[in-house]
């Protein structure tokens, strides 16, 4: 097992917790060192350093390290005087309050230099944070329609846009990410490909209903779709416009009615999105993937769960909302599946396809 706060190999338990013996030397020294609090650093640090002493105490506490049982540090001629004057101060104030246990006092402990949030949601809270900054560039990658474009294009567009998201990532992960295998990443943005597709149409559907409002009638509809898979095939294998339809509409149909807009309905805010962009990403049950990959996945996947279910909890939503959100991911492997049975069909039929998309069918025949 890893160390859920540095990612280091060897572990044992520690107050409470697992972690690494420099976590665990770390937490200690917290708790008996006079500093002040800071800010968190971690935007302005080095990429291959420590998070900042905020940000590295918070993932302490997540991994279940307990504060109070790190031992007081040691005086050579601790001041009786002063230590029973405390306590009876502590008696005299519990008495003096009846809201106060009447329990026996626990030792003194240091006060926190700031309140401890107790559930950590900083990869998710980064990652949206992250995802907004690139809307603009996003923007001009996707103003055009159907129409305008070409299956080829899009497929093109769809690998820029996964690429940015990997961007993020590296920012975000970079113990992980750092050593990971060029054929792991190029496996890993294959198949996440597919799904982010899917997700990422409900991410923007506000904006594609702007972009496509002048398509307000079906007959509109009818001749982009035919336009878009016209131009997508070379002139001499061009299918006419109602064997467009009547093959590929259905499919268009499937994505609208049983995955895009069920997504859409859950009304998920931006963090809970990007804590599902995440969980695709680092899908490590792939076959296409090293061990060792597929174990780093495991533990971010399992760090993203714990941080999207303290992010609700601290959003104070509903207990099933946390059950509803990881329900999209269902969602989201049915329109996986509808999108490689698209490329099947788009490979018949003389489709031009992007290199990854026709890995991805070998993968799947192999």
């Amino acid at each position: 097992m890893s160390c859920h706060i540095c990612g280091a190999s060897e572990t044992e338990p520690h107050f409470g917790g697992v972690s690494c013996s420099a976590c665990a030397a770390f937490f200690r020294r917290y708790f008996h060192s006079k500093k002040s609090g800071a800010s968190c650093t971690c935007q302005v640090r080095f990429r291959n350093s420590h998070p900042c002493r905020e940000c590295r105490i918070l993932k302490c506490l997540e991994a279940g390290m307990n504060p109070e049982k790190v031992q007081q540090k040691r005086e050579k001629h601790p001041p009786k005087k002063r230590v029973l004057q405390e306590e009876v101060s502590i008696v005299a104030s519990t008495s003096n309050n009846p809201s106060i246990s009447s329990s026996p006092p626990s030792l003194p402990m240091s006060p926190l230099p700031h309140q401890i949030i107790p559930r950590d949601s900083s990869s998710i809270a980064l990652t949206a944070l992250s995802w907004q900054k690139v809307q603009n560039k996003r923007s001009l990658m996707f103003n055009k329609t159907l129409d305008q474009t070409n299956y080829y294009e899009l497929s093109c567009i769809m690998r820029e846009d996964c690429s940015m998201v990997w961007k993020i990532v590296e920012d975000l992960f970079p113990s992980a990410t750092w050593n990971l295998r060029k054929l792991d990443k190029e496996a890993l943005l294959r198949n996440f490909l597919p799904k982010w597709s899917v997700l990422t149409a409900a991410i923007d559907m506000e904006a594609n209903v702007q972009r496509y409002s002048k398509f307000n009638n079906l007959e509109d509809c009818k001749r982009m779709i035919v336009d878009f898979y016209t131009d997508s095939m070379p002139s001499r294998y061009r299918m006419k416009p109602e064997n467009i339809l009547e093959t590929f509409g259905p499919i268009l149909a499937y994505y609208g009615q049983h995955v895009i807009l069920p997504i859409y309905a859950k009304n998920l805010d931006r963090p809970e999105y990007m804590a599902l962009a995440l969980l695709i990403l680092f899908d490590g049950a792939y076959t296409n993937i090293s061990v060792e990959c597929s174990e780093m996945c495991r533990n971010i996947r399992n760090l993203i769960y714990r941080e999207l279910k303290g992010y609700q909890m601290d959003k104070n939503y509903d207990e099933m909302q946390f059950i509803d959100t990881l329900d999209t991911l269902s969602m989201v492997e049915k329109g996986e599946r509808k999108f490689h049975e698209e490329l099947l069909i788009c490979d018949m039929h003389h489709v031009h396809l992007h290199d990854d998309y026709r890995l991805l069918m070998n993968e799947l025949n192999g």
